[in-house]
């Protein structure tokens, strides 16, 4: 998966209103993520860990909010 695969799964959660949607965009995101980071194609740069840290934190708030 590259870099942009993740930020695009990712992006779909942070724009998702529909609150019924929401814990499945969380779950694709997190799975994206989780497959990036499992990955040896490309490794990942310090400006991506430090995105892929940040957009971990946003879902796990967007969890929280959802519940």
């Amino acid at each position: 998966m590259a870099d942009t695969e993740w930020r695009d799964v990712y992006k779909e959660a942070l724009l998702e209103v529909d609150p019924i949607k929401l814990p499945q965009r969380v779950k694709a995101a997190h799975r994206a993520i989780r497959e990036r980071l499992t990955e040896n194609d490309e490794p990942l740069s310090k400006r991506e860990f430090d995105d892929i840290d940040g957009a971990l934190r946003i879902l796990q708030f967007l969890t929280r909010e959802a519940a």
